[in-house]
């Protein structure tokens, strides 16, 4: 049942026009980017401390790729569309890339490799659940799993090492 109602409001957003759907991917990059424009001084609370912080970065990134991955799609959302998954984990993979660029001039903040490693896995491991729970052809699993353990790592490092 609730195979066939994820398809059914898959099926539902995929009749969004594109250029709305790409309202969500671009609004969440604007959320990052605002976000990363505060300093620690801002009086803005750190909820569960810095593992919790840096766990968000995966799941900032998966939900920019997720939905870009949406936005690129087409019904039917299981034939292959290769470029799709490499495009939407592009997007967010650099934009990861251009936010941590742009935290390195905000006082208080600094551009993190380890945080860059959390962001495309994040994004890696989205687009790698969503072609295995909309049923897209290819070899999901082992990407996913790759991915939550590159996202692992860099969440860690980041608090832990970084």
């Amino acid at each position: 049942m609730s195979e066939r109602l994820l398809d059914r409001v898959v099926d539902g957003w995929l009749r969004v026009p594109s250029a709305v759907r790409w309202c969500v991917p671009v609004a969440g990059m604007g959320a990052l980017w605002w976000s990363s424009s505060r300093t620690a001084s801002d009086g803005l609370p750190r909820i569960g401390g810095p593992l919790a912080h840096n766990a968000m970065h995966v799941v900032a990134y998966a939900c920019i790729a997720g939905s870009a991955w949406l936005a690129w799609s087409r019904r039917p959302v299981r034939a292959p569309q290769r470029m799709r998954s490499i495009g939407a984990w592009s997007i967010a993979a650099a934009y990861g890339v251009v936010d941590e660029l742009h935290q390195s001039y905000v006082p208080g903040r600094d551009c993190s490799a380890f945080d860059l490693v959390s962001d495309a896995a994040g994004a890696a491991l989205a687009v790698s659940l969503l072609r295995g729970v909309l049923g897209v052809p290819g070899r999901w699993r082992g990407a996913a799993l790759l991915a939550a353990g590159l996202a692992m790592f860099g969440v860690l490092s980041a608090t832990y090492l970084g």
